[in-house]
């Protein structure tokens, strides 16, 4: 992340996140650093911003679910029930609250794409630049 990344999430009062690729960085921790994020503006209605950098996107599978996360609000699979449980719980009382018509799960995938704005940095002299583009529109 640069300085003016962090000066503009800063002047609009979005929270900033981007993930922190060490050795051995794969799908398991991309799906932990979703969950992060998804929590943070389904649950908590916390605004955010998630930076993504083109090398970051170690696995192919990785862009294909920031395409689901854009197009849908959602991640196919990312939670178990088990998970999802608990999480929809805590927002139950907000969705009353605003007359939500729907699903816990609608709800939490609304709030989602009202609250999380996707930026995502790529070389457009890639080789690959055109087909990740082409294969994931959102």
């Amino acid at each position: 992340e640069t300085t003016k990344d962090v000066l503009v999430c800063h002047l609009h009062q979005l929270q900033l996140f981007t993930p922190r690729l060490s050795r051995g960085y794969g799908l398991k921790h991309f799906k932990n650093d979703l969950k992060t994020v998804m929590q943070t503006t389904g649950i908590d209605g916390t605004p955010l911003v998630l930076l993504l950098e083109d090398h970051q996107f170690v696995e192919a599978s990785f862009l294909e679910m920031i395409n689901s996360l854009l197009s849908a609000g959602e991640v196919p699979g990312l939670y178990t029930p088990e998970e999802l449980e608990p999480l929809l719980a805590a927002i139950r009382d907000s969705a009353a609250q605003e007359n939500f018509r729907g699903s816990l799960f609608a709800y939490f995938a609304r709030r989602v794409r009202t609250n999380l704005h996707v930026v995502i940095v790529m070389d457009s002299s890639a080789t690959d630049f055109v087909k990740n583009c082409e294969s994931n529109p959102a």
